[in-house]
């Protein structure tokens, strides 16, 4: 399927309020139809991995090693991050390992990786490069999401130490999100105020420029569904392979 840009966006607003802000979210950004095959994607045809971190350790559980833990050593890997979140950078969320997949050989099919070759064609990087007023935008990382009740992502900037992301990405995919279920990306300021809090609005892309300190609030326990998104970074560093072809 061909997924496209709406082709009402101004541009030119868009791309100066980030230019002013550091930060735009970008309502409708798909055409409406290409929106919800991508939800479809997501909740259906989607397998996912569970992604937390221990320090600088991220542990990567994929479905088969969840369907194996027992009770109480799932009960233990929660525990552990609820201490560790106490005093440290901490986050737990579902999620799909698109990048290592999509390079892996024989490649896997799974339907997710659509997404990504669209947001890594020609058209869409020169978009990207117009939007961030950057030129030297090479390509496009991106994993699925899902956040359930207890999930979050606490507080940090995305800086990374070889500078090579220009701006930051949500791709929000949840149909209906009520506004006391939490989940929300949150931007704060020197004073750790949050100065903006976005609720996960279908089919709204948020991008934000790298350093921007930000959290993805916990999802409340009686959240109904969940949060569905494609994010990553623009990136100035060359990719891992080849994209798409």
């Amino acid at each position: 399927m061909t997924i496209r840009f709406n082709p009402e966006l101004d541009t030119a607003a868009l791309a100066a309020e980030l230019a002013g802000r550091r930060r735009v979210q970008i309502r409708d950004v798909l055409v409406p139809d290409d929106a919800k095959h991508i939800y479809d994607v997501l909740a259906r045809r989607t397998p996912w991995w569970l992604a937390y971190n221990d320090g600088d350790a991220v542990a990567q559980v994929s479905p088969e090693q969840l369907a194996a833990l027992n009770p109480a050593d799932l009960g233990r890997i929660l525990m552990g991050i609820s201490e560790r979140a106490r005093t440290q950078y901490q986050f737990v969320y579902s999620y799909f390992p698109v990048i290592s997949s999509y390079f892996a050989q024989p490649r896997p099919d799974v339907a997710i990786f659509e997404v990504f070759e669209f947001l890594n064609s020609p058209a869409t990087l020169e978009y990207f490069r117009k939007l961030t007023g950057q030129g030297d935008i090479q390509w496009v990382d991106a994993q699925p999401t899902l956040y359930r009740p207890g999930d979050f992502l606490k507080s940090h900037s995305d800086l990374d130490d070889a500078k090579v992301r220009v701006a930051a990405y949500v791709l929000n995919f949840t149909p209906a999100w009520e506004r006391d279920w939490g989940g929300y990306l949150q931007f704060f300021n020197e004073s750790h105020d949050i100065v903006e809090a976005l609720t996960p609005r279908f089919n709204a892309m948020n991008v934000f420029m790298v350093p921007t300190d930000h959290s993805v609030g916990i999802v409340a326990p009686f959240a109904n569904g969940p949060r569905l998104s494609v994010t990553g970074w623009f990136r100035r560093d060359p990719p891992p392979g080849k994209i798409g072809g």
